[in-house]
């Protein structure tokens, strides 16, 4: 899989800050914006970006009668801009419909010799993510990669000589890459992946 670009560019960053970088500044901005970036994707469990993506999940049976369909699919990549092809088992179906992220088969027969000894694969092609990103998402990618640059040790206070400095690290952990405050982790909450998806593998 190809990596991901950053969420923020370095022209992004210069410009909030309102100063310009020298070769050695941007290549080190680049990088850390590589790392909030990554920050963010863990937080949400989201790539944010627009991508087109090949995933592999198990359907999970529905009520016909509640939700007027044989099975569904919680597609974790959001939002859910186009869904390009389903296959069940690898055979292409037409028989469903999205209704946001959840994939809906409208009819399915459960009781198939390999639905017997497990539940049914289904393979989708979808279109996901942002274009352009939120500027809120933007806004904390460029907060943790500036702290970084003007305190890459992450220091706050401890006591040193009469002097008190304290380390900015995680509970129970010690300072690695970029870290998100508490309430950038909050100003992401709304981002967070659905829970319940069964991803089984994608390409």
């Amino acid at each position: 899989m190809a990596a991901l670009p950053p969420l923020a560019t370095v022209a992004d960053l210069a410009a909030v800050l309102g100063r310009a970088f020298t070769p050695a500044q941007e290549a080190q901005a680049e990088r850390l914006l590589q790392l909030a970036s990554a920050a963010v994707r863990a937080a949400t469990g989201q790539d944010i970006t627009r991508a087109t993506t090949t995933d592999t999940f198990t359907l999970r049976r529905a009520d016909p009668v509640l939700h007027r369909c044989a099975g569904a699919v919680t597609l974790p990549q959001r939002p859910v801009v186009d869904i390009a092809s389903v296959s069940i088992d690898g055979t292409v179906t037409q028989d469903w419909w999205q209704d946001g992220n959840e994939l809906l088969l409208r009819s399915y027969a459960w009781d198939l010799a390999l639905a017997a000894h497990r539940p049914p694969q289904v393979t989708v092609t979808y279109t996901h993510g942002f274009d352009p990103v939120p500027d809120d998402i933007v806004a904390v990618v460029l907060q943790a990669a500036n702290r970084a640059i003007v305190n890459p040790s992450q220091v706050r206070a401890e006591t040193v000589g009469g002097e008190s400095l304290t380390y900015l690290v995680p509970n129970g952990g010690e300072a690695l890459g970029v870290l998100l405050s508490e309430v950038e982790k909050r100003a992401l909450r709304r981002y967070k992946r659905a829970s319940g998806t069964v991803r089984l593998r994608s390409r």
